[in-house]
């Protein structure tokens, strides 16, 4: 743990900014050097280096006793998941501040949907200015977030992006294969797309990367669904990676959900909504999007939230939850 207090000047009218990092987050294994350069030619900044996500309780409790104009989280998709659901469930702001994100982690798709793309210590800098220019109400947004219950007495898992089915599986061949070839991770998500997408066409000796084990999908009061699916998902944000949007606009909620059966008739249709826009404009043969509050899955398919992978219980329903928002920073 560091907690670097040199730059706070006292009387100063520069907004605190509180900065909670986690230095084993991928981007930030070879990068922090960087991001402590710029806070130490910084002022007002409190930085708080976790040692452990065990930790992060005694970070923000820091951080609320400072009162921060703006909390920036630098790590992956893990680590803001871990951050926003302790900020969430044990209340350590009595306001909590507006929160911004450094991509520090492989995928970053939460930190990207609101604009924070490239490279970190950049970002970074564009966020200092925003707060000692004094914009920090000009760039506020709101976001939903997803509670992810597992049914096992524990407190929710927090985050932006569920998925299930092919979803998981295309996470798994991702990390085994794609990454392990050490190439970027925009071009590792297209090879796992390709991929899963070949599968779906018979193309290749796994031909079930697309086929879930059966489950049964409730969307109380709007639908419910039993079967085999190709990919399952739910997300509160605006952008997934590489631009996609597989979500419709039927119903009212903060979870964007979409399923999609398997068979190749049906993913072509659903990859050609997704180049077309259609999943927004029109029903599409095979999927299925919802708008809800609640979404209830009962399978034995493993499930992922923000890239963590749960194991289901047998017989026990795993619910998602998307009515509570947080303020963030956007500089899209």
């Amino acid at each position: 743990m560091q907690l670097d207090k040199t730059n706070i000047q006292s009387g100063a009218t520069v907004p605190l900014v509180a900065i909670i990092s986690n230095p084993l987050s991928t981007t930030n294994a070879n990068g922090m050097g960087e991001i402590r350069k710029v806070i130490n030619e910084s002022a007002n900044v409190v930085h708080f280096e976790l040692n452990g996500i065990d930790t992060i309780d005694e970070a923000l409790s820091l951080f609320a006793k400072a009162n921060p104009a703006m909390i920036i989280v630098n790590g992956g998709d893990g680590t803001i998941g871990a951050v926003l659901s302790a900020i969430l469930y044990k209340k350590h702001f009595s306001v909590v501040p507006p929160i911004a994100f450094l991509p520090g982690g492989k995928t970053n798709m939460t930190a990207a949907d609101l604009g924070f793309k490239g490279k970190p210590s950049k970002v970074l800098r564009k966020l200092l200015k925003i707060a000692s220019e004094g914009k920090i109400a000009d760039a506020i947004t709101s976001r939903h977030l997803i509670e992810l219950d597992m049914g096992d007495g524990e407190l929710p898992k927090v985050g932006t992006f569920f998925g299930t089915a092919g979803v998981v599986k295309g996470i798994f061949w991702t990390r085994e294969n794609a990454y392990s070839m050490g190439v970027p991770n925009s071009l590792a998500h297209v090879m796992a797309f390709i991929k899963l997408l070949g599968s779906a066409f018979g193309i290749g000796k796994q031909k079930d990367l697309l086929v879930s084990d059966p489950m049964e999908i409730i969307v109380p009061g709007s639908a419910r669904m039993a079967g085999q699916y190709a990919a399952v998902l739910a997300t509160t944000l605006d952008n997934l990676i590489l631009g996609l949007k597989p979500y419709g606009s039927v119903g009212d909620g903060g979870l964007r959900f979409s399923a999609i059966e398997p068979g190749a008739g049906n993913l072509f249709r659903a990859f050609r909504a997704l180049i077309t826009g259609g999943f927004k404009n029109k029903s599409i043969a095979g999927t299925h999007t919802r708008n809800s509050n609640e979404i209830r899955f009962e399978g034995t398919d493993p499930v992922t939230l923000d890239g963590e992978i749960y194991q289901p219980t047998t017989g026990v329903p795993v619910t998602l939850r998307g009515d509570k928002a947080l303020t963030f920073i956007s500089i899209k």
